[in-house]
């Protein structure tokens, strides 16, 4: 896919993201986050750039239908975080594509730890565990298939996803990051 048709393919993504997540009622009112757009859109670029067009499309179709059917994807994901409501899905790929997650983010945090927190490790698996649940089958098996390919091809998704985020905050690379926050440490100590 060309990046211009990855780029507009993203976009239509966040923007239905978005709204979706600025509809979102939590029960103490409005989140503080909410009040942060810009960095909710960061972050869901990282998590989806480095995903395959099939994945994307398929994505976009589930936000459509949700869309249509009256559904906030980000409220049942968050409602499924606080166990306010059942599991939406049982689908066999969920278990599969955490522990490929799960097992790539153990690796670039122990890699990376003052960029990329080891502690966070279970909370990563809660909310991409629910977020999984309100996606398709279709677009689970796209997300599967992509994660497997990549596996074969030596690469490590969560890293490119913390690459891209690092460099959208200005750092040249998550090494940079790294080793930036490692000498203020030892400045620091000083």
């Amino acid at each position: 896919m060309s990046e211009k048709k990855q780029e507009i393919l993203l976009g239509k993504i966040i923007r239905k993201e978005l709204d979706m997540f600025l509809a979102v009622n939590s029960r103490g009112g409005k989140s503080p986050c909410q009040d942060r757009p810009e960095s909710f859109c960061l972050m869901r670029e990282m998590t989806h750039g480095v995903l395959p067009e099939s994945f994307l499309q398929a994505y976009l179709c589930d936000l459509q239908q949700a869309e249509r059917d009256g559904r906030n994807l980000m409220t049942e994901k968050y409602a499924l975080m606080d166990s306010l409501i059942p599991p939406l899905s049982d689908a066999p790929q969920l278990a599969e594509i955490v522990d490929i997650e799960s097992e790539w983010r153990r690796e670039v945090a122990a890699q990376f730890p003052r960029s990329v927190q080891p502690g966070g490790h279970e909370g990563f698996c809660l909310y991409l565990g629910c977020e999984l649940q309100t996606y398709s089958l279709k677009s689970l098996k796209a997300y599967l298939a992509a994660l497997r390919a990549a596996r074969s091809e030596g690469r490590n998704l969560v890293r490119e996803r913390y690459e891209i985020l690092m460099q959208r905050l200005g750092y040249e690379s998550l090494e940079a990051c790294e080793a930036g926050l490692a000498s203020v440490n030892s400045a620091s100590k000083e």
